[in-house]
């Protein structure tokens, strides 16, 4: 037993814990919380942010790229609840993450201080933060840090994972108490293992199945289930769609891969969940984007298509679809269980030779047919596809592809290829703007020899663009795309759909006099010290992203992309509820008829 401040407790159960970062904004709130990290900067490093949202963001996208937790440390008030936004994008998908914040002094809350929340109980930001941690905790005295803080990690990783809240008085950072670290092993380490009978019940259906289809979640990716997935997938013969966060859960080169299903899904992913006479879905929640928005007969015909559920999750079981066999379970354990109990293929043809697969490869041509308009098109400005073909071109094949929302994000998802788990980091619950680049720069934190590049629009640039301080100040090695379009092209597109012309607003940005308004994003970003260019011409892309790769530091390449219809729509293939307003008539009246509800 010895002596420390709870700050320097803290950081030691940090460091025993294995976390090597911790992303920071520095205030009153947490100052002697920062001081203990300086007596072990050898051992534990602090990442400086620029704002707390940008903070929690780094952490998550950290997480995210190098399957290693990190801290995220801020002060009281607004230093606290800035984090909301990336405390509730990491929850909505299960990221692990401990946010450390600075909190009133035990013998002054309820009193009003500075940036206390008082109302209606002191020392109040734990309740603003409860609906989006596990679990958090405000220790009212300095011998309770190291409980405490073991508590947190194993909230963080036990079941579903996702992020904590450990609130610090200010005057226990800086107290002194006694400190005996917790010894020996206190978690589970074996991973949960679904029912064998439940198991054996899926093995049976999928094994009978005509039309089988394996849909991919998050799930997958967190549980490192990829090998598992790849083997139960060639076993079956199932073409493999997927969830936005189960992205890269499968290889877009393997011939059974069949693209994402859902509103924003593909041609072959929503055909094939369509068609299917049996379904396994692993860690995937059956969002609306995956589901367009439950309408029967889109995407999934579920029950008339039986669902096979695996979920680490229980209360996803059965949550939106009902499942013919509902297994809670670890999705790498469970997986492998799974293809123990189907066995050999004994003798049967191989998957190639059968009119199913033949049919999958005709569904994908169908799709590259649909996708190569706007992906070969020399329009100017360039349309969002075709700088994405020409950016895959210099993004290796291990590379990590960071978007946020909006049309980069969409059409990431259903048209940009991925290869492998954590390489493709995405906001996928939240789908929040402004994720993308803070997230990079934590992800190539993580992933320091692995190349990442940030796939984002001016509006989600615009929003946490200075984060780029950071990484200038890091000199980290981060390629940003920014597809410049004057807007909120997204959402302008949809009023013109649902509305009309004439009745876009604040979508279009202008000037008072109504003139065209493009931020300048290369020369913001060379303001920050970063490497910057911009490009308009396609054929250029691809060379100034590989430029951008050998270049040392951050890089900000400013596209110049689409901002009239149609050379900015996308791809959807489902459908989505958008709702649409009474006054519309018979566009209203349309619109409730196709509601699944």
């Amino acid at each position: 037993m010895s002596e420390l401040t709870g700050g320097q407790m803290v950081v030691d159960c940090l460091i025993r814990e294995g976390v090597e970062r911790v992303f920071a904004v520095p205030g009153h709130g947490n100052t002697a919380l920062l001081d203990a990290f300086v007596d072990r900067g050898d051992e534990i490093v602090v990442v400086p942010a620029m704002h707390e949202q940008g903070a929690a963001h780094m952490a998550d996208g950290y997480y995210r790229s190098s399957g290693k937790i990190a801290a995220v440390c801020t002060s009281i008030g607004p230093g606290a609840t800035n984090t909301l936004t990336g405390l509730t994008t990491a929850f909505a998908d299960s990221q692990p993450m401990i946010l450390l914040t600075g909190a009133v002094h035990t013998y002054m809350e309820n009193r009003g201080v500075l940036q206390e929340i008082d109302r209606p109980h002191g020392n109040n930001f734990p309740r603003m933060a409860e609906p989006v941690v596990k679990r958090w905790w405000q220790p009212n005295r300095v011998d309770q840090i190291p409980t405490v803080m073991a508590h947190a990690f194993t909230a963080m990783t036990e079941g579903r994972r996702g992020p904590v809240l450990v609130d610090i008085p200010q005057d226990l950072q800086a107290e002194y108490g006694p400190y005996t670290p917790h010894e020996g092993r206190r978690r589970a380490t074996a991973r949960p293992v679904g029912d064998a009978g439940a198991i054996a019940e899926a093995a049976r259906l999928l094994a009978a199945a005509k039309r089988p289809v394996i849909l991919a979640g998050g799930g997958v990716v967190a549980a490192e289930a990829t090998a598992e997935l790849t083997a139960v997938a060639e076993r079956l013969g199932a073409p493999v769609t997927h969830s936005f966060m189960g992205k890269g859960a499968f290889p877009a080169d393997h011939d059974l891969y069949a693209w994402p299903c859902g509103d924003m899904g593909s041609i072959p992913g929503n055909a094939v969940t369509r068609s299917a006479d049996v379904i396994l879905a692993v860690g995937c929640r059956f969002s609306d984007r995956i589901t367009s928005s439950y309408k029967p007969g889109v995407t999934f015909n579920i029950p008339d298509t039986k669902l096979v559920q695996i979920d680490i999750d229980g209360f996803e079981i059965g949550r939106n679809y009902p499942a013919e066999v509902g297994i809670v379970g670890d999705a790498k354990a469970s997986l492998a269980a799974l293809l123990d109990v189907l066995g050999a293929a004994d003798g049967a043809a191989d998957y190639r030779d059968t009119a199913y697969f033949a049919e999958l490869q005709d569904l994908k041509a169908q799709w590259d047919e649909h996708l190569r308009p706007m992906r070969t098109t020399d329009h100017l400005p360039m349309t969002n596809s075709r700088a994405m073909v020409e950016i895959r071109k210099a993004l290796p094949r291990e590379g990590i592809l960071v978007t946020d929302s909006s049309n980069p994000a969409n059409q990431a998802f259903n048209e940009f290829p991925i290869y492998g788990p954590r390489t493709n980091i995405v906001a996928g619950g939240m789908s929040g703007i402004g994720f993308g680049l803070p997230a990079a720069i934590g992800a190539q934190i993580g992933a320091p020899d692995t190349p990442v590049l940030a796939l984002v629009g001016d509006g989600s640039f615009l929003q946490t663009g200075t984060e780029l301080a950071t990484a200038a100040m890091l000199d980290t090695p981060l390629v940003v795309v920014v597809l410049n379009n004057g807007g909120w092209e997204a959402i302008k597109d949809l009023q013109i759909n649902l509305f009309g012309r004439e009745r876009t607003l604040i979508t279009h940005w202008t000037t008072p006099k109504g003139e065209p308004y493009f931020a300048n994003i290369a020369d913001f970003a060379r303001s920050l010290g970063c490497t910057a260019e911009r490009v308009e011409d396609p054929t250029k892309v691809a060379d100034a992203v590989a430029r951008a790769f050998d270049t040392p530091g951050p890089v900000v390449i400013e596209v110049m992309s689409a901002h009239e219809l149609p050379w900015t729509e996308m791809h959807p293939t489902g459908w989505w509820d958008i709702t649409v307003p009474a006054y519309l008539g018979k566009t209203r009246d349309e619109y409730v008829e196709q509601r699944g509800f």
